[in-house]
């Protein structure tokens, strides 16, 4: 394509004799802007004689682009969660004329459908890949009595490789929205699990133009590179950036909203957003032999653990003392080793509420100190609703503070809740527990720093 050209000619109304000419190259308007200004030279010394202007969009459309999803696991609260999925994809409702292409994974008891699920599309990577509304795979969750626990939606901007058969790790929110009881209007009752799996594509389209910029007489000013590892023209020494999405959230999608938390004295509100939050969190330092890396493909951060030689997406850090995050090598699975005990779980130790910790017995048995009471528990002290805490009396039994009333009750307030409402509660305090996890690392780590720079400011004595 860099050795043929679109001409470009420009005549005489009135004579029709040719008054100047120019031409670019078709590698150029294959993968450059779609804008262009040529100057129209003429004549034997090729002078100029004016300027033309003009808007050029090629799009090279793959038939049978393929995108294969595998190896998919849910979770509830960090348990493998019983369910059937139906996976469909919005290009669907454009490139298919509304006829659908659903793949059904039948119910799985443990959560996990190894695939593969395939589907087959006639598009363009700017089709595949657009935004500010972007197409994606949608996930319906299923209990196995057929009614609905939520969907999770996958952008294919946010996994993707320019290069063909390269599997791409992703993890998503699954959502629930539902209508509550005496209301019209559905309401959102945020993230109660999480889907993970890997996705590949064959048979890509090879180009794909600039977003913004111009050509003009063999340079390109300004623009952006659609996609990292695209074809770029020829008459760029170096990549244009890569084109960022205003709307991406930075990979940290799953956090939730701005909340509040109260004790029996004060409120302390928390009210620094998911940006400021993710900001916040590059300045705490993950637990040894732990790294972070990036994804050449969307930059997104994962997790590397050399011990396994595996990667994950759930964040090491914040882990209570005694406890060890780690990755299966066999099956790529991440586990939990209690060091005191030399147990491990899958299940997530973190986010209990002050004065709790989760423990493992000798037996291998998960069960909840609470230390103000010493006493212990196999009732698990997480996914209250806010403004209620969990506490044990001398005989360990539970009973709860309701703060707002300023009253206790013996009866569980979980007890009889829709798993949507439990999983709201379960994912509005794992968030509080996070932010304050971040404010206490940061504040540690300024104290420390304050500390360092009076004892440099002290004068020694002899």
């Amino acid at each position: 394509m860099g050795r043929r050209d679109l001409k470009v000619q420009c005549f005489n109304k009135v004579n029709g004799h040719l008054i100047g000419g120019a031409s670019v190259d078709l590698q150029t308007m294959a993968c450059g802007p779609t804008n262009y200004q040529v100057t129209l030279r003429g004549g034997e010394k090729k002078e100029a004689r004016g300027t033309l202007k003009f808007t050029c969009v090629m799009k090279m459309i793959s038939t049978n682009l393929t995108m294969i999803c595998q190896d998919l696991t849910l979770t509830m609260q960090g348990c493998y969660a019983p369910a059937r999925l139906q996976i469909s994809s919005t290009l669907d409702e454009v490139e298919n004329r509304g006829a659908k292409q659903v793949q059904n994974a039948p119910h799985s008891p443990e959560g996990v459908w190894p695939g593969p699920f395939s589907f087959v599309f006639e598009t363009t990577l700017k089709d595949l890949l657009k935004s500010p509304s972007p197409e994606c795979l949608r996930f319906n969750v299923i209990d196995e009595w057929g009614v609905r626990q939520g969907e999770a939606f996958l952008e294919f901007r946010k996994a993707f490789s320019t290069k063909p058969d390269t599997p791409i790790c992703f993890k998503v929110p699954v959502t629930y929205t539902g209508t509550v009881d005496g209301e019209q209007e559905p309401e959102s009752f945020g993230m109660v699990g999480e889907l993970e799996g890997v996705i590949l594509y064959q048979n890509l389209p090879v180009f794909a133009q600039l977003v913004n910029g111009m050509w003009v007489d063999g340079q390109v000013e300004g623009g952006h590179w659609f996609m990292d590892g695209l074809p770029y023209p020829q008459c760029m020494l170096d990549p244009p950036p890569v084109w960022q999405d205003p709307t991406d959230r930075m990979g940290f999608e799953f956090l939730g909203t701005d909340q509040q938390q109260n004790d029996e004295n004060e409120s302390t509100p928390i009210d620094f957003d998911d940006r400021q939050l993710a900001e916040l969190l590059v300045h705490v330092d993950l637990p040894p032999p732990w790294e972070k890396r990036r994804e050449r493909a969307g930059g997104r951060m994962y997790f590397f653990d050399p011990r396994s030689r595996r990667m994950t997406w759930k964040d090491p850090r914040f882990l209570p003392e005694n406890w060890d995050q780690k990755i299966d090598p066999q099956n790529g699975k991440v586990y939990f080793h209690y060091h005191k005990t030399r147990q491990t779980t899958y299940v997530d130790p973190r986010g209990c509420p002050p004065g709790w910790d989760m423990r493992l017995s000798k037996a291998g048995d998960i069960y909840f100190a609470h230390l103000p009471a010493m006493q212990t528990t196999f009732i698990d002290p997480r996914g209250l609703p806010e403004h209620v805490e969990p506490a044990l009396d001398e005989f360990a039994r539970m009973y709860f503070k309701f703060h707002e009333s300023k009253t206790t009750c013996w009866e569980d307030p979980r007890i009889g809740q829709q798993e949507v409402v439990l999983a709201k509660w379960r994912h509005v305090e794992s968030m509080m527990w996070l932010k304050e996890q971040v404010l206490r690392e940061i504040e540690q780590r300024q104290e420390l720093e304050n500390r360092e720079e009076e004892d440099a400011e002290t004068p020694a004595t002899s």
